[in-house]
């Protein structure tokens, strides 16, 4: 058996994270950043379906100090896991906000809000408590945070003394102004360039307030797009945000980030099967000669996309062979003829996605984005973290 061999043990497909990776990832981009700019963790989605509440301490471990997440109950996992980690001095966004009801958990949990919009923004404000906010502002996305309208609102609250003659921002404290780049991903987007604009002369707003615009793309941006800290997230994971259409300069920064995930899947059965067969159902693939066919254990149940089939391939014994057939429920069909029957046999298992097929060639190939092949991964495939120091984990 070779030392990259799974062990699926009581499953039929084994997940394989790669800690270090990951914090290898950040480090390097933290250092592209420099001294003058922090660089931030998103671990929303379970960390892109990879398992934060693991991945984040070992975050914490490298040096990441600020992490993002979309709802409260995703921050109150990872302030627990971080506690216990013994990072407690750790800051915790919520890019949804807080809402109505959830007070007391933001400040029970040490939880800062991301404020999107001028309800949000009055009712904090109006509680009596001390918050220490980021305030979100729409460059161009039109999706979460302050538009032009609740902007003007927001200058004119500003502007208004309260009956302390301080202003009527209350408790609120803006630690952070951000905002979201639309198509960072895309060198010949103009939209970037606007978004920066836009968000520089808001910033004239909020003086002394720390500032972030980038995202993954915008990290890689680098220049102006970093201001005081970036916010990177699939990168994180090994993925350059352009994904298979990484073009000039992207092609060294994706090349720079080091694949976390390894996804293995056993080997249940291959056959000799003849010309003018079909494979699977409704019969999609047609044997144009006699063939071996690999029935491989994984299937949409598992997370791979029902899109893959008759266009995805998998690795066996150090060689690519073709997906044939319609991905069914729990497994998919491989067409094996060109590697030596003895080869398929000693390997016993297929990678479905690692160093010769890889997250962007997937995305690729299942007309969809690597971020929705991670974060749709699923329960059933066996999770195996490895690295990160003492907090190696198994599961």
């Amino acid at each position: 058996m070779r030392d990259d061999s799974p062990d699926f043990g009581t499953a039929d497909s084994q997940i394989t994270i790669d800690i270090d990776a990951i914090t290898g990832n950040w480090r390097m981009l933290d250092s592209r950043n420099g001294d003058a700019t922090e660089t931030a963790a998103v671990v929303k989605a379970d960390g892109y379906g990879l398992g934060a509440a693991t991945l984040a301490p070992c975050l914490a471990d490298a040096g990441c100090r600020t992490f993002f997440v979309m709802s409260l109950a995703e921050a109150v996992t990872i302030r627990r896991t971080l506690d216990h980690a013994g990072h407690s001095e750790t800051r915790i966004f919520t890019l949804s906000g807080c809402h109505p009801g959830q007070e007391d958990d933001f400040q029970t949990f040490r939880i800062n809000p991301v404020i999107n919009t001028i309800e949000q923004l009055r009712r904090l404000a109006a509680s009596g408590r001390a918050w220490n906010a980021a305030i979100h502002v729409d460059t161009g996305m039109t999706r979460l945070g302050l538009d032009r309208a609740e902007m003007d609102d927001l200058k004119a609250i500003m502007n208004h003394p309260g009956d302390d003659g301080r202003n009527a921002l209350g408790g609120i404290s803006p630690c952070l102004l951000m905002s979201h780049l639309t198509a960072s991903e895309d060198p010949h987007d103009k939209a970037s360039a606007h978004q920066l604009a836009a968000f520089t002369e808001l910033r004239d707003m909020f003086p002394g307030i720390p500032a972030s615009l980038g995202n993954s793309g915008g990290t890689l941006l680098g220049g102006k797009y970093r201001f005081d800290m970036t916010r990177p997230g699939i990168a994180l994971y090994g993925l350059h945000p352009a994904g298979i259409g990484a073009e000039g300069s992207q092609m060294d920064q994706a090349a720079a980030l080091t694949p976390a995930v390894t996804w293995q899947a056993r080997i249940l059965q291959h056959r000799a099967a003849l010309a003018g067969d079909a494979v699977g159902y409704n019969g999609t693939h047609v044997l144009d000669r006699d063939s071996r066919i690999a029935t491989v254990g994984v299937g949409y149940a598992d997370g791979y996309p029902r899109s893959l089939g008759n266009r995805a391939q998998v690795e066996i014994a150090g060689h690519l062979a073709p997906v044939v057939g319609r991905v069914s429920m729990d497994s998919i069909t491989i067409d094996v003829t060109d590697i030596e029957a003895d080869k398929v046999d000693a390997a016993g298992y297929a990678t479905l996605l690692g160093p010769a097929y890889g997250l962007a060639q997937m995305a690729h190939d299942a007309g969809t984005i690597g971020y929705e092949i991670l974060t749709q991964l699923g329960q059933r495939p066996k999770r195996f973290f490895k690295g990160g120091q003492t907090r190696q984990t198994g599961a």
